[in-house]
């Protein structure tokens, strides 16, 4: 008897000493970025079993336990609460995927989404395990999952020039104002080398006879001429982006035509036609003429286009009874440019934002789900191992398949409960003294039963 309870009391010190130790384990990664809390259960060991005299249908046996035992030690994967920290590679992940990341033992997955960039420009984690995810295609541009899941890289050096290939001006033209009166405006376009140039757009307003009269303007586009290769820089003429040629006159390299509601109905470059022809964006040059090198070496775009209709089809250009004035103008060219910031948005995807006002998406993080969260393994470090228990992760985008989405800016909090785990350390405390006190206690009986002899 008394060995068989000092065994039993001995297993509920060893059962509530482990459960401490999780509670200290959990209290200790309170603030632990993504951690989730171990909750452990017991089980009984299997005791010895007695027979009593009785028919074997009357159930009559007797059965004592041998104590307890750790059953089960789980970590809990429910939401943790989501605190700001306005770092932008910061990113909390509300839902039940992981982020996939690789170090020199292999590949893993964390809740931890407190990340930063190492000295190559690789996407790290706060352990320096490499975030993994979809990178950009080189050549066309746009993130492709064909080329592999691979190390999240930031690029380096500056960004690429981009000549301005098309441009759009919404203004309104004055149709009160005078017969010759001229109206000009300016905008900047961009060399294959990024050079910034001040083109300008003159117009000259004409009103044609007939019953009806038509309001036409006419137009040219000019750049200094002096920015052109082999031109003297004391040169004050103007180069004409249409015709190539030296424009210091009246604009006529083409019109812009209204009807007496002040729409724009037609447009053209070169001599009027017998029709005038149905309106489209305008192609700059013209036909056949091609512009000269600039002074850097670089070109302009042959084929420029001039958006003279919104992307819904409606004329940017008004000819209505107001001042002419410009509302808006935008073109896609750009200079070179350094990286300024960095954002990741809900689905995974990192845009890279350069000095010189282009954003650019250059990967997209992936995340997995597994069958059984249960069955990862701690690697220590806020990284799990997936196990024949857990399965394979499945991998995807963020926001597709219940993985969650990630948030930009914030952190997941530990799920640690402080006031559930305080009242545990009392629970256990107390199955740690009363499993003492049995001990003490077979103690005593033995010390009795061994004074009988006296």
């Amino acid at each position: 008897m008394g060995l068989t309870t000092f065994s039993t009391g001995l297993s509920g010190l060893a059962t509530n000493s482990q459960a401490l130790n999780v509670v200290g384990n959990n209290l200790a990664n309170l603030n632990t970025v993504g951690y989730k809390t171990s909750d452990i259960s017991f089980t009984d060991i299997l005791g010895q079993t007695f027979s009593t005299p009785g028919t074997s249908k009357s159930g009559n046996t007797m059965e004592i336990g041998l104590g307890a035992q750790v059953g089960a030690v789980r970590q809990l994967f429910t939401q943790g609460s989501l605190q700001t920290t306005n770092n932008p590679l910061d990113v909390a992940i509300q839902g039940k995927g992981f982020l996939v990341v690789k170090n020199n033992s292999g590949q893993f997955y964390t809740r931890a989404g407190n990340l930063h960039l190492d000295a190559d420009g690789n996407l790290v984690t706060s352990s320096g395990a490499a975030v993994q995810g979809y990178t950009r295609n080189a050549a066309t541009g746009q993130i492709d999952s064909n080329l592999g899941l691979t190390t999240i890289k930031m690029p380096s050096g500056l960004d690429s020039p981009v000549a301005t290939s098309q441009f759009e001006i919404a203004m309104n033209l004055d149709a009160n104002a005078a017969d010759a009166a001229q109206f000009s405006t300016s905008m900047q376009i961009y060399d294959s080398l990024g050079k910034a140039h001040t083109a300008t757009l003159t117009l000259q307003k004409s009103i044609g006879g007939g019953a009806t009269p038509q309001t036409t303007w006419a137009f040219d586009i000019t750049i200094p001429r002096n920015e052109a290769a082999g031109v003297a820089a004391s040169n004050t003429d103007k180069l004409s982006l249409i015709t190539g040629a030296v424009a210091n006159g009246a604009p006529g390299a083409g019109k812009l035509l209204f009807d007496n509601t002040g729409k724009l109905t037609s447009a053209w470059i070169g001599a009027d036609p017998a029709t005038p022809p149905a309106l489209a964006d305008l192609t700059i040059p013209g036909t056949g003429v091609t512009l000269p090198s600039m002074a850097n070496g670089a070109s302009l775009t042959s084929g420029m286009k001039w958006k003279l209709l919104s992307n819904q089809g409606v004329p940017n250009i008004t000819g209505f009874g107001s001042p002419s004035q410009v509302t808006a103008t935008s073109q896609d060219g750009a200079a070179a440019g350094s990286l300024n910031n960095l954002s990741i948005q809900p689905d995974g995807t990192i845009s890279a934002i350069f000095s010189n006002g282009r954003t650019t998406n250059i990967a997209q993080i992936i995340m997995a789900q597994f069958s059984n969260v249960n069955g990862l393994t701690q690697q220590g470090g806020g990284l799990y191992a997936e196990s024949p228990a857990s399965g394979a992760g499945f991998l995807g985008a963020p926001g597709e398949g219940g993985r969650g989405q990630l948030t930009s800016g914030t952190l997941e909090s530990s799920n640690v409960d402080l006031a559930t785990e305080l009242t545990k350390i009392i629970t256990f405390q107390r199955g740690y003294q009363a499993n003492a006190r049995v001990i003490t206690m077979t103690d005593q009986i033995m010390q009795e039963t061994m004074n009988l002899r006296q």
